[in-house]
């Protein structure tokens, strides 16, 4: 059974997730959006959370993972931190209002696979964000998984 691809968008901002799911459904990309408005809410949907368990709920798999660094109690930092540890092979996209060298060269040192910086863009708003989304859901060609 073939799924609908799925991209999880994370950030606190409400503004920008709007921007962002509306862009990328604009775009006529065939996924499906999950927005998180925190970073222990994305935690959560990708069963990763502090103590949490696999009790046979399934747990969201997104082909893609757009995550802002800056949020209140588990940071941006934390998420990128706990995906990397449990799920690998998860593309995360950071979309940061920062263009700090020390916060780029962070995120990919932590595993981060592309790194944008917010922008308003009046002509086209979030298409940024809809082209990045294109990339890891159409373009790029991942790895197939070795059975040992």
């Amino acid at each position: 059974m073939n799924r609908t691809p799925m991209i999880l968008l994370v950030d606190d901002d409400d503004g920008h997730l709007m921007i962002a799911e509306r862009a990328i459904r604009r775009s006529s990309l065939d996924v499906e959006v999950h927005v998180a408005h925190t970073g222990q809410e994305a935690l959560h949907e990708l069963g990763i959370a502090e103590g949490q368990t696999i009790n046979g709920d399934p747990f969201l798999e997104p082909v893609l993972v757009m995550l802002d660094l800056s949020m209140p109690g588990v940071s941006g930092w934390d998420v990128l931190r706990r995906i990397r540890n449990h799920h690998r092979n998860i593309p995360v996209v950071v979309v940061s209002s920062s263009g700090r060298p020390d916060d780029v060269r962070r995120s990919y040192e932590m595993g981060a696979n592309s790194y944008l910086v917010k922008r308003y863009e009046a002509d086209r708003p979030g298409g940024y964000l809809a082209d990045a989304a294109r990339y890891w859901v159409e373009l790029n060609q991942p790895p197939i998984p070795v059975d040992n």
